[in-house]
């Protein structure tokens, strides 16, 4: 089995497990986007009735899934600037907006040094409002199987925000 192959499989694991809680909609027309899965949750506290609302908060999530055979630091900041233009369309910024995660996953059969760093250094969170409407943080994360043996020639990294993202594909795959 060829590494483009199990690369195929860990996209298609991870999009299955993602099935039960994101709406995933599948791209054809990017040439690296594979999907984008979102999320939204609404919480809210009353009094008595819906008309005397204590509270309420909305949370998103944006993945995107990028696949390319060797990620370069072109195609990265390529995929980047589209995740960049695309997620405010998409998102609902306003005074019940909490938290949003923006969350490029890539996932390649090899990558370059540059890459993995600007990927570890990646900082990126704006407030909206003074956070009176919310925040936005980036959670960005690289998955790369190399060869046959799946449990030792793996790579997965993440910046220090998406260590949350880490752990999820890391049990989604189970890897240890």
């Amino acid at each position: 089995m060829n590494s483009s192959t199990l690369n195929n499989q860990i996209i298609n694991r991870l999009l299955t497990s993602f099935k039960s809680y994101y709406n995933i909609i599948p791209f054809d027309g990017e040439p690296y986007l594979v999907a984008r899965c979102d999320y939204f949750e609404k919480s809210e506290r009353f009094m008595v009735s819906k008309k005397a609302n204590l509270w309420s908060a909305n949370a998103e999530e944006f993945i995107y899934l990028f696949y390319a055979p060797e990620l370069t630091e072109q195609i990265y900041d390529e995929c980047m600037k589209y995740v960049a233009e695309a997620w405010p369309k998409e998102a609902h910024i306003g005074p019940d907006h909490m938290y949003t995660y923006v969350t490029p996953i890539f996932v390649c059969d090899s990558y370059e040094k540059a890459v993995a760093k600007k990927i570890k250094k990646c900082r990126i969170y704006k407030s909206f409002k003074f956070s009176f409407h919310g925040w936005m943080e980036y959670h960005t994360a690289l998955v790369c199987f190399k060869a046959e043996d799946e449990r030792k020639n793996w790579t997965l990294l993440s910046n220090s925000r998406g260590n949350c993202v880490k752990k999820m594909i890391l049990k989604v795959l189970d890897i240890k």
